[in-house]
């Protein structure tokens, strides 16, 4: 069974200009600052210029995918209130372990956390595929 994989844990990686960030996800600025209005990404502001990380040039880049079906900002709403209320879930089921003082038991629940929320996206990849069906019937 294909899962895709999850990585919760903080980002390394390099960050992403705007102007890169436009240029690579050929968004529309204010595209961009309606995601930011509306707290779908947020950024970091270094030295007056605001930088994304990976993630968040991914979402811009998939908005964008979205924006020339006529999708705008404020239609994501229902992206990011599901987002929102799984990542609770998630926590709860393991907020125990992930606040535990033993790293070994902390490190186990980062993993746990990375395996549910990779079931959970694949359960909802085929929910939506169950009822898309439906409307082409």
């Amino acid at each position: 069974m294909w899962r895709p994989s999850v990585s919760v844990r903080a980002s390394a990686g390099a960050l992403y200009s705007m102007e890169d960030v436009l240029e690579d996800t050929k968004a529309d600025a204010e595209l961009v600052r309606e995601l930011e209005d509306y707290g779908v990404v947020k950024g970091e502001l270094r030295g007056g210029a605001r930088y994304f990380d990976e993630t968040e040039r991914e979402i811009i880049a998939a908005v964008a995918e979205l924006a020339r079906y006529g999708v705008g900002g404020r239609n994501l709403r229902v992206f990011r209130s599901s987002a929102d209320r799984e990542a609770n879930l998630l926590q709860q089921i393991l907020a125990p372990a992930l606040r535990s003082r033993n790293a070994q038991r902390r490190k186990e629940a980062v993993e746990a956390l990375e395996n549910l929320a990779a079931v959970a996206t694949h359960l909802k990849h085929l929910l939506l595929v169950r009822d898309l069906r439906k409307i082409v019937r």
